[in-house]
């Protein structure tokens, strides 16, 4: 449902369920009222006359006198919806006083014993007429009938009034309802055409509604802090290209395409790394034969730093490609001949053998060599891969190394040093050479 037709169904019904239960309460209220002061009336003429007859012994003898008769009848024609008025004596006919113009069946009204009225619908007469009853003493009593067409036609007229209150206010209500609902589409159009546009909206002070402002305000506080973010990116990037050399582009690169890498085939366990920051022609690789695999590391040499990482990215692919011993052989013997391989160092381990003591294969210079052989010797029971890790972290050494084990030590009583690797840990570079002991 849209905005406008929630409103609409919520606040027409309302205003006419307002509307109705005030002129029902109204209208019940009115006529209550208008019957109410019309048996009052009606009461009020029925014990003035009773009074009046009480005291006369014969009263039908007295009134039919001319003069008495004329003064009587000229004061009750001031008695608006006046419709009749008899004395009522037992064995005699109902004596007219004022003679109704409709005619009244009395033969069923009975002597009261105080003075009481009936309204429409209820006591002896239908539902348009307001009776008096007044006891004139002697048995006697005094019967007042009051017509109440008025009652009714006022009644209609109320009705009438209240239709069209009811109709008046349902406009009213649908007219507001569209207003209201139009401000709110209205400030929401803005916000959306700001939100869309991916501009911040106009100034709040133009927005009428409390929770529109409050909206206008948090997409301007949200673009606001895209744009900041945004700066900021710019900003990073420019001074990274403003910092950006070829020494770190090749860096950057090298770390990529020869991340450590860790073999494992079996209860087999190949893991290679370059730490520090060897030439840009440094490399690894392995290649999977029948017999099992061989471990190669080498370094590239070219004219620039960029045609070596290039050249030992393509070694490294040609060696990969490699399923045999004997065409890996082929290989390296055709890559001397095209590259300026300066170095190569490579390990063959078979398949149908035990891996045996952690073996590493490594091409730095002459005391870091030293340094990490004795790291081996001193953790000889570790997987490769949790072993480079160490090494990198103690030595903090500058080459190309590769390490072949098991995929977990043999047993726990195995010496060496178990290094759990956490990212955010740093450590010292540690002489670990009174290991080798």
């Amino acid at each position: 449902m849209t905005i406008r037709s929630t409103i609409l169904v919520l606040a027409v019904p309302l205003f006419l369920l307002l509307a109705l239960v005030n002129g029902a309460l109204l209208y019940s209220q009115d006529r209550a009222e208008e019957q109410q002061a019309l048996r009052d009336q009606a009461l009020t003429a029925a014990v003035t006359v009773a009074e009046f007859l009480r005291k006369i012994d014969d009263p039908q003898t007295e009134l039919a006198q001319g003069v008495r008769k004329e003064a009587l009848r000229a004061g009750l024609a001031h008695v608006d919806g006046l419709d009749g008025l008899y004395l009522v004596e037992p064995g005699r006919a109902p004596f007219a006083l004022k003679a109704s113009r409709r005619p009244w069946d009395m033969s069923r009204l009975r002597s009261p014993g105080r003075p009481e009225s009936f309204g429409p619908g209820e006591g002896v007469r239908g539902d348009r007429w307001v009776i008096a009853l007044a006891p004139a003493g002697f048995a006697r009593f005094v019967a007042v009938r009051f017509d109440a067409d008025p009652i009714f036609g006022h009644a209609s007229d109320l009705r009438r009034g209240i239709l069209v209150i009811v109709v008046a206010l349902g406009l009213f209500a649908a007219g507001l309802g569209l207003f209201v609902a139009r401000r709110i589409t209205r400030e929401l159009e803005v916000n959306r055409r700001s939100l869309a546009g991916g501009d911040a909206p106009h100034a709040s002070g133009d927005l009428r509604i409390r929770e529109a402002q409050d909206l206008a305000d948090a997409l301007r506080l949200m673009d606001t802090s895209t744009q900041a973010a945004m700066a900021r990116d710019r900003d990073a990037v420019e001074r990274n290209e403003s910092r950006r050399d070829v020494d770190q582009a090749i860096e950057k690169a090298r770390s990529s395409l020869f991340a450590p890498c860790t073999v494992r085939t079996g209860d087999r366990e190949i893991a290679m790394r370059i730490c520090g920051d060897p030439p840009p022609g440094s490399f690894f690789a392995h290649a999977a034969t029948d017999e099992g695999g061989t471990l190669v590391l080498g370094r590239c040499r070219a004219g620039t730093p960029i045609d070596a990482l290039a050249a030992a990215c393509d070694v490294r692919r040609l060696i990969e490609r490699s399923v045999s011993s004997e065409a890996l052989e082929h290989t390296l013997a055709a890559l001397r001949a095209v590259y300026a391989i300066e170095a190569l160092e490579s390990c063959s381990w078979r398949r149908d053998r035990e891996p045996g003591e952690l073996q590493l294969v490594m091409l730095a210079d002459r005391a870091m060599a030293q340094r990490a052989q004795a790291y081996c010797r001193a953790n000889a029971g570790i997987a490769p891969e949790a072993f480079l890790a160490g090494l990198d972290i103690m030595l903090e050494p500058s080459g190309i190394f590769a390490a072949i084990g098991g995929v977990s030590s043999a047993d726990g009583s195995e010496r060496g040093i178990d290094i759990r690797l956490d990212g955010k840990d740093a450590a010292e570079a540690a002489d670990v050479e009174h290991f080798a002991h």
